[in-house]
């Protein structure tokens, strides 16, 4: 496949980290279902252009995104405070107020409420996991994708957060935007996993399957300029575990950066690091002495969970109660909740994500569970 940030016709193998379920956002009723997943395989290839990382082998019939998705992180205080800080700075620095916004992947509608509530703006929010029978005040969702060929209504600001890496042409996309952007000069705020997160030390478990990219600062900022969009601003969040960029419509611009010297040995000596973490928990899991537990289903730990616990032996809990009692794609885990955790002998609590860490103690604490929190 050709480079999907800057183009570049070749790109090169770097790991094969196997078969993955096709979708990590989903939960099952019953175990047996829910390890009998449809699954696809993670073969990440390296553009040496920009340093552009992507799973060639992504097949897009394999995703379906509807109303039983939910990737929502809204239920931790922790990324609450985050988002809630974006939607001020928005507000404030960029002079969202009594504007209209439009925002590709809402989710549930909890950005765009924000937005809302902050700026008395109006917004609407384009995703396919929405429920139809959801109501959030000043802001309309539809249940389906959005098309910027049938966007009629001028906006001011559109938002798409954590959509472009899941797309198998994300400059399509992209160029679409900003062909049919409407309003005068609207602002567009872009946002994806950082690839210096995802595959440095402490980001792991970062690799899913609908990850089609993997974008670094560089990779993310050659794609947006060849599609015609002016950056103004950019930077990281979220403890680095994000890039964001800020743009405008402009001119193309094929230029290519000139620095991913060390961004290339980062992502070479993924592989070796993924095989020694995955041996080390394998062992470490199997020798079975004490009650060890992962705090958190989404897609990092169902990516933990089916690297090395396929026999579900682990206990998972997570804060959100809409996981509680249904079961994780390909290992057949079940999420309980973790105010359980009081009445049981727990060694060791297992977090996929360091930003949690405070969060977690803090929670454990409250309901009597003295162990240590580890970090994979």
């Amino acid at each position: 496949m050709s480079c999907l940030a800057c183009g570049h016709p070749d790109t090169e193998p770097l790991v094969d980290l196997g078969p993955a379920p096709a979708l990590v956002g989903a939960l099952w009723d019953d175990a047996a279902t829910a390890r009998d997943v449809v699954q696809g395989r993670l073969d990440l290839h390296l553009c040496r252009r920009c340093g552009h990382v992507q799973n060639d082998a992504f097949d897009p019939s394999l995703i379906t995104y509807d109303v039983d998705y939910d990737n929502s992180l809204h239920h931790s205080p922790t990324f609450r405070r985050f988002a809630d800080d974006l939607a001020h700075r928005l507000v404030d620095q960029r002079g969202i107020r009594s504007k209209n916004v439009v925002e590709i992947g809402s989710g549930k509608g909890d950005f765009l409420a924000s937005m809302a509530r902050l700026g008395g703006n109006t917004g609407t929010g384009y995703d396919p996991t929405v429920d139809p029978d959801l109501h959030v005040d000043g802001v309309t969702l539809v249940a389906d994708y959005f098309r910027p060929d049938e966007q009629v209504d001028p906006y001011d600001l559109l938002v798409c957060r954590h959509v472009l890496e899941h797309l198998d042409d994300p400059a399509a996309m992209l160029r679409a935007l900003r062909d049919g952007a409407t309003g005068e000069d609207p602002l567009f705020y872009l946002e994806v996993p950082s690839a210096e997160f995802n595959f440095g030390p402490d980001g792991m478990w970062d690799s899913i399957y609908p990850h089609v990219s993997y974008f670094s600062a560089q990779s993310l900022d050659a794609l947006v300029r060849r599609c015609g969009l002016r950056v103004e601003a950019s930077g990281d969040a979220f403890d680095g575990q994000f890039l964001w960029v800020e743009a405008r419509p402009g001119p193309v611009d094929d230029a290519v950066p000139d620095d991913v010297g060390q961004h290339l040995r980062l992502v070479e000596e993924f592989g070796a690091r993924w095989r020694s973490a995955t041996q080390h928990w394998r062992d470490r899991i199997g020798e079975g002495e004490h009650e060890l537990v992962l705090w958190g289903a989404g897609a990092k730990g169902v990516t933990f969970l089916n690297a090395v616990d396929s026999r579900a032996r682990l206990t998972v809990v997570d804060l959100n109660p809409n996981k509680w009692g249904r079961y994780l794609p390909g290992t057949g885990h079940q999420v309980q909740d973790p105010a359980g955790l009081g009445e049981r002998d727990v060694a060791l609590v297992l977090i996929t994500n360091p930003v949690y860490r405070d969060e977690i103690s803090d929670h454990l604490k409250q309901i009597g569970v003295h162990a240590d929190v580890v970090g994979l």
